[in-house]
């Protein structure tokens, strides 16, 4: 008996204790461990975002997709913060049009959530894309996956990819999470914004720069869906399950 709840303390321990967490800028010149790439692959061609080497993949008619993914079964559970630096390059006569859509899954890759979608329509200099997936959207131990996947629409460009990171918090008690403010991303945002530590949100309102609501949500999910919304300026104030509220400036591409 002694033996059998020793060996269960050390397996609540190794979950308790395992995270994900990634720091990686592809310095090595080859696909790191975790990573497995679809037409990107690790090179100092062109320059990257930092360092030496980043993820490049050509686009054009006859490439028209690519993607690296990041796996891992470490999850405790927690909010994940995620960032990655990315740009565009294109020779002479080039011109750039397409997509990086930023998504995970829980299942092994079976079934992916969107995070983001970059519009790729000029040449970019390294920008840094963050965003958060929130507490108990990846559960402890489950077959967890980032990916970040390009899409061709026209023209001839090449796409860097540079410095993913990974971080994930320690799981919160529900006590905990009510003390959190909410963080609202993507900012700017096109037709969706996503609420980390949506479960101790109870309404949101959203406002236009003069102050006229434009829009009331009661009924509260981490997808919030803003297409109806035009271009521009809003205030969105977050109202808590426990009384309070919180503000912050939004715009919408």
């Amino acid at each position: 008996m002694k033996k059998i709840l020793l060996s269960l303390g050390f397996i609540t321990a190794a979950f308790s204790s395992a995270q994900i967490n990634l720091n990686e800028g592809f310095e090595a010149g080859s696909t790191p461990a975790g990573f497995t790439n679809v037409s990107f692959f690790p090179s100092k061609v062109l320059t990257p975002c930092t360092g030496s080497y980043g993820l490049t993949r050509n686009f054009w008619s006859g490439g028209i997709a690519g993607s690296t993914t990041y796996s891992s079964t470490l999850s405790n559970g927690g909010k994940i913060d995620i960032s990655f630096a990315y740009k565009t390059h294109i020779y002479s006569g080039g011109s750039v049009n397409g997509t990086l859509k930023a998504e995970y899954s829980t299942d092994g890759g079976q079934n992916y959530t969107a995070l983001g979608t970059i519009n790729l329509n000029s040449v970019i200099t390294c920008t840094t894309w963050s965003g958060s997936i929130p507490q108990s959207s990846v559960p402890a131990g489950s077959d967890f996956k980032f990916r970040v996947s390009g899409q061709w629409t026209s023209g001839e460009y090449d796409v860097i990819l540079d410095d993913f990171k990974l971080t994930q918090s320690p799981f919160l008690a529900t006590s905990d999470i009510a003390k959190k403010e909410t963080a609202v991303y993507p900012n700017p945002f096109k037709d969706v914004i996503y609420l980390d530590n949506a479960e101790a949100v109870k309404s949101v309102s959203i406002a236009d720069i003069s102050g006229k609501t434009v829009k009331n949500i009661n009924n509260i999910s981490k997808n919030l869906y803003l297409s109806d919304l035009k271009t521009g300026v809003y205030i969105i104030t977050i109202n808590y399950k426990d009384g309070k509220s919180n503000t912050n400036k939004i715009v919408k591409n």
